[in-house]
């Protein structure tokens, strides 16, 4: 099993706790809900995509540090990018979109194209810009971060990657100066205003991780130990601290977001037997259909939820109901990814073009030497 099992336990709960705030924000509209189990459930969701954002800014890193200069290194991974994520998100985007129809919502035109090409969508002041998809809105962030990550890649890695992380610490400093300040945690509505937000900068906190990794900085810890103190971590300082202040201060979501690059890197760190346990299996699994998950739970919460009515009414066990949906979210996910996801990848990777080994630009090397390129 890969040395990083415990980070891709980690992408499969952060995907898990996604689906159970949701589960409960869902069945909070028709079952009285505590305030405060409402605010927990949408912190909560919160760090589980400051997790997916971290492990992002590490994966990139950790997989394409050897492209750096090389010829045709942008192209090679723009293609896996988007090959890896545009069919199945526009999937979902589609579902969503004939189901909107379907309800007679009126749908602009400009929307669904904004929605299709990872644009955020303005709307009205005090609002969130969601696309189509809700959960569509990390993948913009996520598009955005690639694309500057590949353009670094165009360059040799000792000048390719201080410029990746000066230009996010300056596009999220120019924000903050010109856009909102960073204590005006309101949502932003604007293109520029949600393209400067300071989570953004969770990509290279998780890229730091890489450098970490990469350069035997990190501390070789058991996997299940790594995953009881992140845990552990997240939930005291997401659950301890400020939950009942709404909106959070944005030192809350300074320290929050550390504890995620935190819970990465042990993650990271984390080394398993050479025998994995059933336990790290399923987590394995619960990473693979992590992506699927994600985007399609909510048909499945309605689906559940409709089914739930049927069955017992809206009064019966909040706690059930959210166990129920889950459970069926994950159920679906899974067959998603094993009937839909992987053929496309493998359909798509039978297809594509393979870089050529570059072996003069390590990220070793990098670490080992710090004079000009």
């Amino acid at each position: 099993m890969s040395k990083l099992a415990t980070l891709q336990v980690l992408r499969g709960l952060a995907a898990v706790t996604v689906v159970v705030d949701h589960a409960i924000l869902r069945q909070a509209e028709w079952s009285q809900t505590s305030k405060t189990v409402v605010r927990a459930a949408e912190y909560s969701g919160a760090l589980a995509v400051a997790v997916f954002f971290v492990i992002s800014g590490f994966i990139m890193l950790h997989t394409s540090a050897r492209s750096y200069g090389a010829p045709g290194a942008v192209r090679v991974f723009l293609v896996k990018r988007l090959w890896r994520i545009v069919p199945l998100y526009w999937i979902a985007t589609s579902l969503e979109l004939v189901l909107r129809l379907r309800a007679g919502a009126e749908v602009t035109l400009d929307r669904v194209l904004a929605a299709y090409l990872f644009v955020p969508y303005p709307v009205a002041q005090g609002e969130y810009m969601r696309p189509l998809l809700g959960v569509g809105w990390t993948l913009n962030y996520e598009m955005f971060f690639y694309l500057l990550f590949a353009a670094s890649l165009a360059l040799p890695i000792r000048r390719g990657l201080p410029l990746l992380f000066a230009a996010l610490l300056s596009i999220v400093a120019l924000g903050a100066f010109f856009i909102t300040p960073l204590n005006d945690v309101s949502p932003p509505h604007t293109i520029l205003n949600f393209l400067s937000e300071p989570i953004i900068l969770l990509f290279p906190a998780g890229m730091l991780v890489a450098l970490l990794n990469k350069s035997g900085w990190l501390p070789v810890i058991p996997g299940a130990l790594a995953i009881i103190l992140l845990l552990l971590g997240e939930n005291l300082l997401g659950f301890s601290l400020f939950v009942d202040r709404t909106p959070a201060p944005f030192v809350w979501w300074g320290a929050t977001w550390v504890v995620c690059a935190i819970a990465i890197g042990l993650s990271v760190a984390a080394r398993e037997a050479q025998r994995p346990t059933p336990v790290l299996r399923s987590g394995v699994w619960l990473g693979d259909v992590s992506y699927a998950l994600y985007l399609f739970h909510f048909f499945t919460i309605v689906a559940a939820e409709k089914i739930w009515w049927s069955l017992f009414g809206v009064a019966h066990s909040q706690i059930a109901f959210v166990a129920f949906a889950t459970a069926a979210s994950i159920a679906a996910a899974g067959v998603i990814h094993l009937a839909v996801e992987q053929p496309i990848m493998r359909l798509l990777r039978g297809r594509s073009v393979a870089s050529r080994p570059i072996p003069q630009t390590a990220l070793a090397s990098l670490m080992r030497n710090s004079g000009g390129s």
